[in-house]
Order: C-alpha cells, then structure tokens, then sequence
C-alpha cells in the first residue's frame, strides 16, 4: 500500500501561528476575499472597473496520514494543469522555500484585507522577500520542485509535511463574473 498523503491548508491566526489548520475539504482549494476555504459562493473577488483585487492567499502543504510503509518519500513536485482560470485572472505562487514542517509553520504569514473586497498582495517580495511565478506554467513536463524541510529534506513519518506553496489570485476588470471551471493541481513525489 502507497504511503497517505493529504492535502492541507493553513488560514488565520498570525505570522509563524496559523489559527485554523485543516485538509482540503473534497480537495477543493477556494480563492475567495476571505480567509475561508468553505465551498460556497460567498465573498467572492470582486470584479470592479480600473483596480485589481485579490484573493487572501492560500498556503497549502502535503501531509503524510500514515507511516510510509517504504522507508521514505521525497522527491516533491507540483504541477497544475495549464489551463488558466481565464481573462483578467491570474494566479501567482511564490518562489522560493516557506518552511513548514512537522515542528514550525514559520514561514506562515497571515493574510490582511477587507473581507468581501480584496486581500493584501501575499505573492511579492514585500510579504516574503522572494519572487512570484504564474502557476500555470508549472505543468507535468515542467513542475516545480517542493522543498522538504523535515530531518533529512524526506518524509519518513506520519504528521511530516513538505513546505508551503503559497497561492493568491488577482482579478482585474476584463474578467468575466461567476464560478470558473475547476483546475487540476498535482502533487508528486518518489517513495523509496
């Protein structure tokens, strides 16, 4: 049997200290003006003419549910599909490695904004001193390494994680209003 893995997000409470720590209900990551993850249509971003808005960002991780019956796993990637969520939406991820790890969500940074209106920019080098990619361009020919910051740079326990990758969307006012077609967002890794 492969080892379990889950997908998880971190929201609320403050810098280094998530308040709320859960795994992706249905494996549906929801970018809304809030800092919620409920599968519903409230408080989505706004669509307002000369302005850009953006979603709270979205710090998601993997979680190892079981033991790896191997004697490991590394070797993390992500990818998504490559289909975009359409004109005037784009979705940036950050560059570089926010720690995250069975012991520290130290490179957890809470989201600040108006709640129904738009989030603080997350995915700049104001917020995490690093650079910003489009998350479409990582795809299964090219994906993005995910860094592991547990003992060894591998995941050989229940509870380990990899590192965050953090997400935000922002929307301009060419963009089309209502629920977008979902997107496929990959997780990969080698058990050794």
């Amino acid at each position: 049997m492969p080892a379990n893995f889950e997908v998880w997000i971190d929201t609320a409470g403050t810098d280094g200290a998530p308040g709320t720590i859960v795994t992706l209900s249905g494996n549906k990551l929801k970018f809304r003006a809030d800092d919620l993850n409920t599968d519903d249509t409230t408080n989505p971003v706004p669509i307002v003419t000369g302005l850009t808005k953006y979603s709270w960002a979205r710090a998601v991780y993997l979680k190892c549910i079981t033991t790896p019956p191997t004697s490991y796993c590394n070797n993390f990637k992500f990818y998504t599909d490559g289909v975009t969520f359409g004109t005037g939406i784009t979705c940036s991820v950050i560059d570089g490695n926010i720690v995250k790890n069975s012991g520290s969500s130290a490179g957890y940074k809470q989201n600040h904004g108006t709640v129904g209106d738009t989030a603080t920019v997350q995915t700049d080098a104001t917020v995490y001193n690093t650079t910003q990619t489009q998350v479409f361009t990582y795809t299964a020919a090219a994906p993005r390494t995910l860094v592991c910051s547990e003992a060894s740079a591998q995941i050989d326990a229940a509870n380990e994680t990899t590192d965050y990758i953090v997400l935000q969307v922002a929307v301009i006012d060419t963009a089309t209003a209502g629920t977008k077609t979902n997107n496929n967002f990959t997780f990969q890794y080698d058990e050794v």
